[in-house]
């Protein structure tokens, strides 16, 4: 009876030490699961499309994507054609690729047809190289302004010259891809299945400021109007004023992250939006959007929409009006979570552990 009651108190044991082995196992790959998932960019994989989506219905849809602090404006033209104005700095690439290739994959167009690189600061360029790299670029709209390598072939030009790393590494990456280069100028228009674009600036050949050799480009459709305009400063925004163009628009892409530098009253009496796209980044060292030019914005009336409070978001056109999109992501898709954590378990709770030698 004494042997009898041994082996069911060592079979108890034995079980005891198997369970606190599997326990222990679970507890192991659960946090092994959960380090590799929200540390390594395993929640990219997990995720539902990080984009908006309920834009894609419209005849033109325009993302703001958000980049940080820095500025990468995504269109879908009627013809379904593709434009990117800018492409944010270089550290933010991976948020821009993932970006383009479920906005591709969703309305089932894979070309940039226009790159527009408004002027050559870093977070309008600095992912340029990565965005060339991963998609095909039929034609890019780029400052009149020469890289270093460039001012070294043409030492008889007398464009400006951009000593950056970043704006070097730009126009290179272009040129290695064979991807075609305008310069940007006012004049150039355009139009793409009912979309009108027209460049209205620069105006001059050369200016002191490489923020004024923004382009400054308009697009109507269907009777909306947007304005984008680069880092552009007043002192474009007075040429704008001179120039006998419409500037009446719906929607504006406020100038340089929102910065005081631009967005005057004058300038903001004229194009009078009814929204103003702001793309900066949350708690940046600049400290922008400016008071000023956010009291300015409120005293004509525009909302405003700023990539800092609401991540990225678009603008649709259909039948001649507007409607503001944000993103409408779950985030993570706890469906696979739960599926990969159970077969986890399974594997560990349905394997026999080797039995114990006590």
């Amino acid at each position: 009876m004494k042997q009898k009651i041994s082996k069911v108190v060592e079979s108890v044991k034995r079980n005891q030490i198997q369970i606190l082995i599997r326990i222990l196992l679970t507890l192991f790959v659960v946090a092994a699961f959960l380090l590799i998932f929200f540390l390594f960019d395993g929640l990219v994989y997990f995720r539902y499309p990080s984009i908006v989506t309920s834009a894609s219905e419209s005849e033109m849809e325009v993302h703001f994507v958000d980049v940080g602090q820095g500025d990468a404006t995504l269109i879908r033209f009627p013809s379904d054609k593709i434009m990117l104005i800018d492409t944010g700095e270089s550290y933010e690439s991976d948020k821009l690729i993932t970006y383009i290739e479920q906005f591709m994959s969703l309305c089932n167009h894979h070309v940039i047809d226009y790159l527009i690189l408004t002027h050559p600061d870093a977070d309008h360029v600095g992912g340029t190289r990565d965005v060339v790299e991963n998609f095909e670029i039929e034609l890019a709209f780029r400052p009149k302004i020469l890289s270093q390598t460039e001012s070294e072939q043409n030492p008889n030009s007398t464009f400006q010259v951009s000593q950056t790393a970043t704006y070097e590494n730009a126009i290179s990456s272009l040129a290695e891809n064979a991807v075609e280069m305008v310069y940007s100028e006012s004049g150039i228009s355009f139009n793409e299945g009912g979309a009108q674009i027209d460049f209205l600036s620069p105006i001059e050949d050369s200016y002191s400021a490489t923020n004024n050799y923004s382009a400054v480009v308009k697009i109507e459709c269907e009777g909306k109007s947007f304005l984008f305009t680069g880092d552009s400063e007043a002192l474009v925004e007075r040429e704008l004023l001179s120039s006998g163009e419409e500037l009446d628009v719906d929607v504006l892409k406020v100038s340089h992250h929102g910065s005081d530098s631009a967005t005057t009253e004058e300038f903001l009496l004229e194009t009078t939006p009814a929204y103003a796209c702001i793309s900066v980044g949350i708690d940046n060292q600049y400290e922008l959007p400016d008071n000023e030019v956010i009291s300015r914005l409120q005293d004509i009336g525009a909302q405003i929409l700023m990539t800092k409070d609401i991540g990225s978001f678009a603008l649709a056109v259909s039948d001649g009006k507007l409607s503001v999109n944000y993103l409408n992501e779950i985030g993570v898709d706890f469906t696979i979570v739960i599926l990969v954590t159970g077969v986890l378990l399974i594997l560990i709770w349905g394997v026999k552990l080797p039995k114990s030698k006590t």
